[in-house]
């Protein structure tokens, strides 16, 4: 049997990913209308915690899944496994046991006393919801993302039923959601531990030597990262709140939002990019992965590189239908962090982690907080407009990646940005961006002033689409189409 490319395993990945935001939206936007403000507002602030506190507790530990299953053999794996499900295990148990013992601190910083009820009610769910992670991490290193897309809808689907029915039959209170939560976090539990042992039934299990000290020499760094990462976003609010005024930190944070789809296509190509160059790495072969690479970021960008040039053209005109005219200014905030997907096309991330330089990525990210605020406080003294202080994070990206490249082309000679591959690139953004332009001002002569913004829209991205049909009519070798024919044509 034929296996299944690099790239259409991060498709279903992103199907997956794309189920999740879907599902979410829903859920959230029936929940807002069934909660008064302060029953919504209080779950939102419980999810926004468990979420926040889960990034630290893990330290950063889902990812040593993709980097370590593809070094060891299957004997080696199952230990593996057990063993990190054993250590989220005894963190979910610290994790539960902090959120029910510091609930009323917290209540008192957020100035929310709903809250110590919450939490407390929240609190031990957290032993069921982290031994669940790896399950993305396993699949897609044994090349199986499919099963990760059909996981990833039915425990999503599970989650909206146990959290928005009882809601909606027993009574507009948020103490039911978080039950219904929990109720929904132990099934999925049920179904990711048999998930997680599925692939290894057969399989007895080997000694890995040193196992605890090589998982945690890996991830530790990944908490720096994050801890720094979380400092560098902290920023663009701190400033523009700060100093600029509620009235531009609404504009700022209608317009601060990534492109879903782009991210969770580049996000995928990440994840199945890791553990193939893991393995890669190992064996001491890496010309293949490489290639892979190479496809995987070409294929993407012809996915991603037209929605996001779309989305830059018409960002106006997106977040008025969004947010209303009040809030078109928002569009100079879209546009920079558009420039920031653009950049997530090329995954240095998955390269730095697959070669085990865990340490560079966090020391990237300390003196880029340095940097930033640094830069950011001068923004602010000079008095330039708020729209800098989100440029300066976006040019950080950029230097990211270009250091990353730098930095990987000098310890081991590999180019991730070679001619071919920049040229590629370079053609298919120049092909968005004249049709990007075209079709913009072409909007501006068939639309009257009292169009319904949505039809400006659908009409736009129609023309658009339709110009990059007949380009990939002249030039085969950019079928812009070719993505999504690949998972319509799966049975």
């Amino acid at each position: 049997m034929k296996k299944n490319s690099n790239f259409e395993q991060a498709l279903w990945l992103g199907l997956g990913q794309f189920c999740t935001f879907a599902i979410s939206f829903i859920s959230a936007a029936i929940l807002s209308r069934y909660l008064d403000k302060t029953e919504y507002g209080t779950y939102k602030q419980i999810l926004y915690i468990y979420v926040t506190l889960q990034s630290l507790f893990t330290l950063g530990l889902p990812n040593v899944f993709s980097y370590f299953i593809p070094r060891l053999e299957p004997g080696e794996q199952k230990t593996f496994i057990d063993t990190m499900t054993r250590i989220f295990l005894v963190i979910g148990a610290v994790f539960s046991l902090i959120l029910f013992t510091c609930s009323d601190l917290i209540a008192q910083i957020l100035k929310n006393p709903e809250l110590s009820v919450g939490l407390k009610l929240f609190s031990p769910f957290p032993l069921f919801t982290l031994p669940t992670l790896g399950v993305e991490g396993i699949y897609t290193a044994i090349r199986k993302t499919r099963a990760i897309a059909i996981y990833q809808l039915t425990t999503r689907v599970l989650m909206v039923l146990c959290i928005v029915l009882p809601v909606i039959i027993l009574g507009n209170n948020y103490e039911i959601a978080v039950i219904g939560w929990g109720a929904a976090s132990f099934i999925t539990f049920i179904i990711a531990m048999y998930l997680k042992k599925q692939p290894y039934m057969n399989v007895n299990k080997e000694y890995v030597e040193n196992l605890y000290k090589q998982i945690f020499e890996y991830a530790t760094p990944l908490l720096g990262a994050f801890i720094f990462g979380f400092i560098i976003s902290s920023a663009d609010q701190f400033f523009i709140s700060s100093y600029y005024g509620v009235n531009a930190f609404a504009d700022y944070s209608n317009g601060c939002i990534n492109i879903p789809i782009a991210v969770m296509v580049t996000s995928s190509v990440k994840s199945v990019l890791l553990p193939l160059i893991s393995k890669a790495e190992h064996k001491g072969n890496l010309a293949p992965a490489l290639e892979s690479y190479k496809n995987a970021v070409c294929k993407s960008s012809i996915l991603v590189f037209p929605l996001l040039t779309f989305c830059f053209f018409f960002s106006e005109e997106i977040m008025t239908f969004i947010y209303g005219l009040q809030y078109a200014t928002s569009s100079l905030y879209m546009k920079s962090y558009i420039i920031r997907d653009f950049i997530s096309v090329l995954p240095y991330f998955a390269v730095l982690m697959a070669l085990n330089m865990s340490k560079t990525y966090m020391y990237m990210h300390i003196w880029g907080a340095v940097l930033v605020w640094g830069v950011d406080w001068l923004a602010v003294s000079m008095g330039m407009p708020p729209f800098t202080i989100v440029i300066v994070h976006s040019l950080f990206s950029l230097f990211s990646l270009l250091y990353a490249f730098y930095f990987i082309h000098k310890k081991t000679g590999i180019s991730l940005l070679p001619r071919t591959l920049l040229k590629q690139l370079y053609i298919i953004l120049i092909y968005c961006s004249v049709i990007g332009f075209i079709t913009y001002y072409a909007s501006r002569f068939f639309v009257l002033k009292q169009t319904p913004i949505l039809f400006v829209l659908a009409i736009s991205f129609i023309l658009y689409y339709s110009q990059l049909f007949i380009v990939n009519k002249i030039d085969k070798r950019y079928n812009f189409f070719e993505p999504i024919l690949i998972l319509l044509k799966k049975k």
